[in-house]
């Protein structure tokens, strides 16, 4: 047996090992994960009724303006549009990994000249005669041809890789438009909360206002004492202070959805005049299963994504260690004069030549490399199950919020009905002289309280919903979508810009 039959005999065998080798997949990922049937924070009754995840949660939400507002975000948000740009980088360099499957043809055109001036040479007699002066000129056209064959499969593994890291970023552009989806809704209703209670401070200054000066007439009457004077001008300082900040909240949260919007931030956008209650959205949780996350959420996709690129990347890195077998060839063809500078191929030179290359000694890299990749494949796979289980973790303390948070909603209306009423006992007793203004500014100070904690309460329980279709991946749809670089998290199956990454296999 020759050396090259023996070297062919051993790569074939290496070649099995290497493709024998165990790749990192999502199962193996989550094969330490025990995944229930059904999500835990979930009673068992309630379990057994969960449907499918809505089809568009932008909808659910029963509310033009958030969907208006969430329209302009998709279409004009800074941050997608970097997004769109890395997802079509990632989409051109896949062009660049798959040219390395085919061959690489360059042409040639080169002209040279040479001028020999005149000079003294001697004679066959040894007498020094002028020769006169030379020139000499010289062109020629060509063709170069270089083709590395994929013997082992390593371009392709590198091209189907290549695919795959497209994909995986045309999944995070997804993630990221439902993250700037959620993200409007959120500062859209955080900007009502923050208009509500600044409404409700101006009523409250109002008030402190119309108590200090029924208090400084009763006080010139000498019904009310200069403490019930100081008291109420106290209350109403405090009051003042108290809208001042609502004042700045509500235009840093403004300035906040104008920015996520793509606005300059001025503060003027308006908000709504009351939020939303829970039944105007939905009328039942329709969660899924914890198993169908994984094929819903759009960066554990991406994750799933990554992991395959980086298993491809480290068998490639392995067969880097096998022969190379690479084709090359030339055609040229020379003249002495630019005019005739025309190729023919019958004239022409014609070289091929054919090289079969082993790796021996490099000083470790090709093997450093090729454990490097194998880490990083690694890596991949335990970012894979971290990413899972911060989705799993981000549905439980949503789905298990949602019920504290109707609970926390309903107790604070209670308390704000009650406190409305005790104020206004308290009123008609300070008017009638039965109680003190101590009495009166707690009454009105509780009621404002209660009042204020009940609209957090309201926007609580709706962002912790917005929380839970993001941490479910579920769907939405816009016009802006439609016409966005990726589409949403549903249809990127069957996105055209980005081809299967399998296609590398069939180059």
């Amino acid at each position: 047996m020759n050396t090259n039959s023996g070297l062919m005999a051993v790569s074939a065998l290496a070649l099995a090992a290497l493709t024998g080798c165990v790749t990192q997949t999502p199962e193996k990922a989550m094969q330490t994960v025990e995944m229930p049937t059904s999500w835990t924070a979930l009673s068992n009754e309630a379990a057994a009724g969960v449907q499918p995840v809505t089809a568009n949660w932008i909808g659910d939400l029963n509310d033009p303006a958030t969907a208006m507002l969430i329209d302009e975000a998709i279409a004009r948000n800074n941050n997608l549009a970097a997004a769109a740009a890395r997802t079509r980088a990632a989409r051109e360099r896949v062009g660049v990994t798959r040219a390395g499957l085919l061959p690489s043809l360059r042409g040639e055109v080169q002209g040279a000249s040479r001028n020999n001036p005149a000079t003294l040479v001697q004679d066959v007699d040894g007498t020094p005669i002028l020769a006169p002066a030379s020139s000499f000129d010289n062109y020629s056209i060509g063709f170069g041809l270089n083709w590395e064959l994929d013997l082992w499969g390593r371009l392709t593994d590198q091209t189907r890789a290549a695919y795959a890291g497209a994909r995986a970023s045309a999944y995070d552009l997804a993630a990221n438009q439902l993250s700037v989806a959620g993200g409007t809704a959120q500062a859209y209703y955080a900007l009502t909360e923050a208009s509500l209670q600044r409404r409700l401070s101006e009523r409250d200054v109002e008030t402190g206002e119309a108590n200090l000066r029924i208090i400084e007439r009763r006080y010139e009457r000498g019904i009310s004492s200069s403490l019930d004077v100081r008291l109420a001008r106290s209350s109403l300082s405090q009051s003042q202070a108290t809208l001042i900040a609502r004042q700045q909240t509500e235009l840093e949260t403004a300035r906040r959805l104008e920015v996520l919007l793509g606005r300059y931030p001025r503060a003027e956008i308006a908000a709504a005049e009351t939020l939303p209650t829970l039944d105007d959205i939905v009328s039942a949780l329709n969660l899924g299963d914890p198993e169908s996350l994984l094929v819903r959420r759009p960066d554990i996709m991406a994750a799933e994504r990554r992991l395959k690129a980086a298993g491809l990347q480290s068998v490639a890195a392995r067969k880097a260690l096998l022969p190379s077998l690479s084709v090359s060839g030339s055609l040229n063809q020379s003249t002495d004069s630019s005019s005739n500078l025309a190729f023919d191929i019958d004239d022409a030179v014609q070289q091929i030549f054919a090289s079969l290359t082993q790796p021996i000694f490099q000083g470790g890299r090709l093997r450093a490399q090729s454990r490097a990749a194998q880490a990083e494949a690694e890596a991949a796979m335990y970012d894979y199950a971290q990413t899972a289980l911060a989705a799993f973790q981000e549905v439980e303390n949503a789905v298990s919020a949602e019920r504290l948070l109707s609970a926390r909603a309903e107790a604070q209306r209670l308390a704000f009905e009650e406190a409305q009423a005790v104020e206004d006992l308290t009123n008609r007793q300070y008017v009638n002289g039965t109680a003190n203004i101590f009495d009166l500014i707690n009454a009105q100070q509780r009621r404002i309280s209660s009042e204020s904690a009940y609209i957090a309460s309201l926007r609580a329980r709706l962002s912790n919903r917005i929380n839970l279709y993001l941490a479910l991946g579920a769907p939405f749809e816009t016009s802006a979508l439609n016409s966005a670089e990726a589409v949403s998290p549903f249809s990127l199956t069957s996105s055209a810009p980005i081809a299967d990454d399998k296609k590398g296999a069939r180059l």
